[in-house]
């Protein structure tokens, strides 16, 4: 224990970083914990050639502006640079290594006790929570999976689509990161097919030059029937009908699918035309796996417990873009705080019951964009917790804006 914090940060990516930086801009002195090596590997383990799909208009973090040079659509490394220089520009310290596996209410002393998996603990007053909606990875267990010879990997795991070179290659999933990982396979592989389980929803990563996240900050204060007319329309008249191919349009509005599985529309544009190519070959979900033979359903449509027609396909790898888990049930020991697929119940600047002074940062991905939706956060959380220390000190408790410095490590 180093003595009670005015507010602890568990978690230094986007969100992290972000609330930090607010924190720190209104007075307080906030203590940033990170489970990696160094601030930005996360965004600097991804795979090789990847970009932000919001542009760099929409993708503003607090105070780091990306540079011009940066282009339209900032590159991977211009990322990690915005992140890694982060805490200097914010005068700010992060404490990296630290592995946060259990944060608890203290009613009695009306703190929040944070413990390490290496067995350090922390007090603080207030906590954001900023670990983000891809904290564990999910590979489904699918049927033999344990005789399959080749490698299965998760797609946060997967670095570059040359070393797949001349392999048939299995991707699994219906969101961004498979589509993408699908299409930069296409141009090494020998073969490429995508496994998918539920019609994704496939949008332009921009229209006439503006990125699709900006028509998604025009368009949020319209009606909800409204926007998925618009987006629906948008679908049809840049992507097109791909129901030859295997992916015919969604029964579900976006709407409603992204409220069910919070998987955002596929917007990377290659993908369409690697699909009407014949590059990108779709087949339903995994039956099972004998050896290096996968059994899938021949079409989304098939569903397991009714005669389908099936393809079996020779597979030398699989990269699976089955998602994540939150892993917040597990940490915040708060009960309700979660849903029961392990979502929080309330994020942003929104209170939790029995839980003051507790936010949860970065966990809603909407059209108009995810790290706008950080920045955006980052400010109304500070200002809150800001306004929440000073009352409480109001109340005879120690003032937040005055001595309480972070003891020396």
């Amino acid at each position: 224990m180093t003595g009670i914090h005015d507010v602890s940060v568990i978690g230094a990516g986007p969100a992290g970083l972000s609330a930090a930086y607010e924190l720190k801009r209104i007075g307080l002195d906030p203590l940033v914990l990170e489970k990696t090596a160094a601030v930005g590997d996360v965004w600097r383990n991804h795979y090789d050639g990847v970009r932000l799909n919001t542009g760099r208009f929409f993708s503003q973090l607090p105070g780091n502006p990306f540079p011009r040079s940066a282009g339209g659509w900032p590159s991977r490394d211009e990322v990690v640079r915005v992140l890694e220089t982060f805490p200097e520009r914010g005068g700010f310290k992060v404490r990296t290594g630290i592995n946060i596996e259990k944060v608890e209410y203290d009613r009695q002393r009306d703190t929040w006790a944070i413990s390490s998996q290496d067995g350090e603990t922390f007090e603080s007053r207030a906590v954001v929570v900023a670990t983000g909606c891809a904290c564990t990875p999910v590979i489904p267990k699918w049927e033999g999976m344990e005789t399959f010879p080749g490698e299965i990997i998760h797609s946060s795991k997967f670095k570059n689509a040359q070393t797949y070179a001349g392999k048939n290659v299995l991707v699994v999933g219906s969101g961004n990161s498979a589509a993408e990982i699908a299409s930069r396979l296409a141009e090494y592989a020998k073969t490429v097919t995508l496994s998918v389980r539920t019609l994704p929803h496939i949008l332009p990563k921009s229209v006439f030059g503006i990125p699709l996240a900006g028509i998604g900050v025009a368009i949020r204060p319209l009606p909800v029937a409204w926007v998925d007319g618009l987006l629906h329309g948008l679908r049809r008249l840049f992507i097109g009908d791909l129901t030859p191919y295997g992916l015919p349009f969604p029964a579900s509005p976006v709407s409603q699918q992204f409220a069910r599985s919070q998987v955002v529309p596929i917007v990377y544009d290659p993908f369409a035309e690697d699909i009407r190519a014949g590059r990108i070959r779709v087949v339903g979900q995994i039956k099972k796996i004998e050896g290096q033979t996968v059994h899938a359903f021949n079409s989304i449509e098939g569903k397991p417990n009714e005669y389908s027609e099936e393809a079996a396909l020779n597979v030398d790898a699989i990269v699976a873009g089955t998602g994540f888990r939150t892993g917040l049930t597990k940490l915040i020991q708060v009960p309700g705080i979660t849903t029961g697929d392990d979502r929080p119940v309330a994020q942003g600047d929104h209170d939790f019951p029995n839980a003051p002074r507790l936010y949860i940062i970065g966990h809603f991905v909407p059209l108009s964009g995810y790290l706008r939706e950080i920045r955006l956060d980052a400010g109304r959380i500070a200002t809150k917790i800001g306004k929440q220390l000073a009352a409480r000190g109001a109340a005879g408790q120690a003032n937040p804006h005055q001595s309480l410095q972070i003891a020396e490590e």
